[in-house]
């Protein structure tokens, strides 16, 4: 992708209080000059996401070639000591992925492809490898992308699995990979992720891949993703557009296997497991149906209101899967689960739930050094309350009181968790904006990966 220049726009950092015009003087805002393209910054009021999301945006439709002067962006912000490379690995990592970002489309089936610009990064020596891992973390989110803009024809369980096997082939000695089929999730007694399967014609499967490269940590994290490669709402049918770009549902589980695939390729110290349950979500004579019951892996009754809340209940499945077969110490997921985050946080922020203040607090701090938006929702005992049943130990969901639905989605979801530290992710409207794939938070999750103890 990064092809040689030969004809570019030259990108380049400039402090608001060195502008070359007095008429701008907010931050983030742009001044063309010939082939030279500032971005204004503020050096007192370094905002990670917000430099992301304007490099992006001001790039969507470019078609210039760019040489883009890293070292700019480095002296401007003044207040990095040069011996804190941290700093600037953060701040390398944050631009290379912006600026790389709308380089080509990930997947298109047009006659006349769109054609991308070539970029070139010009950067101190002595940090050229901060950026070479950055591109292979940009690289591992296109690859997300790719998936995520495919249809459900073409992206399938089994499909899905196949095109992660071969992105792994070139780490294959660095992780440990198992697919599980029909019979054995069904050995596992995973009823959960069986149930919404049933009405789908292709079998589901729950794709695992393991990397240990911390052997001085007694710590593993889990990351699980939800896997839906496409969703009708089962018996429980969508209407009209509702079922429009439901070939997005499988984001979470190409997430964390991205992430994971970025983790190996860097040689990353850290113990991480990818846990990515998968199936479609059909409708048809054999498929579950609102007031079944199933006993989830946990053992947990779990009585159907609504075949449509689908996805909390391949999660519950693989929570308890991934603290029973890895004995993982900290659990993360990442889905696309609710609709009703178009009214609590659009598609700016992510929504956070955690169990625990401690890893809230590291995990908010990951977050805005990698350049992305999250605001923690609340997990309280009412909103568990309101999914109780008086036939089953839970409810997977409660279509007559549609209440803080995010938030009851995340306490249903703590019950599968066996007591382990939990943050879940619901990036429902963050992880596709303008129908197409964003590859949401994989920054973020390879970074909190880092800070294990």
């Amino acid at each position: 992708m990064d092809n040689e220049i030969k004809k570019s726009v030259t990108y380049k950092a400039l402090s608001i209080n060195d502008s070359l015009n007095v008429n701008h003087k907010k931050a983030f805002e742009t001044i063309k000059e010939n082939n030279i393209c500032y971005f204004l910054v503020d050096p007192s009021n370094v905002d990670f996401p917000r430099f992301d999301d304007y490099i992006r945006r001001s790039l969507e439709k470019n078609k210039d070639d760019i040489e883009a002067d890293l070292r700019s962006f480095i002296e401007v912000f003044n207040f990095v000591s040069p011996e804190n490379d941290k700093e600037i690995e953060n701040l390398l990592t944050v631009l290379v992925i912006a600026f790389r970002f709308h380089q080509k489309k990930p997947f298109s089936m047009k006659t006349k492809p769109e054609k991308g610009y070539a970029l070139k990064f010009t950067v101190n020596e002595k940090y050229k490898d901060f950026v070479a891992n950055a591109i292979v973390l940009s690289d591992a989110q296109f690859f997300c992308r790719n998936l995520q803009d495919r249809p459900s024809s073409q992206i399938y369980p089994e499909s899905f699995v196949e095109e992660f096997k071969k992105l792994f082939s070139d780490v294959a000695d660095k992780v440990n990979i198992s697919v599980l089929n029909k019979q054995e999730i069904k050995a596992e007694k995973m009823n959960l992720l069986l149930g919404v399967n049933a009405g789908a014609v292709r079998e589901p499967r729950l794709l695992c891949v393991e990397y240990l490269n911390n052997p001085e940590s007694s710590e593993k994290y889990a990351y699980v993703g939800k896997g839906i490669t496409f969703d009708s709402g089962g018996m429980n049918i969508k209407t009209l557009t509702n079922m429009r770009w439901m070939k997005f549902d499988m984001s979470g589980a190409a997430s964390v296997l991205s992430t994971v695939y970025a983790l190996a390729k860097n040689n990353v110290k850290t113990n991480v497991v990818a846990v990515a349950a998968l199936t479609e979500n059909l409708p048809g004579a054999t498929a579950l149906r609102p007031d079944d019951i199933l006993i989830s892996h946990a053992g947990k009754s779990v009585e159907i209101d609504n075949t449509d809340a689908e996805g909390r209940l391949v999660l519950a499945d693989a929570l308890s899967y991934a603290v029973k077969k890895y004995k993982a110490t900290k659990l993360v997921d990442i889905a696309t689960l609710t609709g009703a985050m178009v009214f609590s946080l659009g598609d700016t922020y992510s929504g956070v739930w955690a169990t625990s203040d401690e890893d809230w607090n590291v995990f908010n701090k990951v977050a805005f050094l990698s350049g992305e938006y999250v605001w923690r929702l609340p997990l309280h005992e009412n909103y568990l309350h309101s999914l109780d049943s008086q036939i089953a130990d839970i409810a997977n969901c409660n279509s007559a009181d549609r209440k803080a639905g995010s938030s009851s989605a995340a306490c249903f979801l703590v019950e599968f968790t066996h007591g382990v530290n939990y943050i879940h992710l619901d990036i429902a409207l963050t992880t596709v904006i303008k129908n197409l794939g964003q590859g949401v938070l994989i920054k973020t999750l390879y970074n909190f990966a880092k800070t294990q103890q």
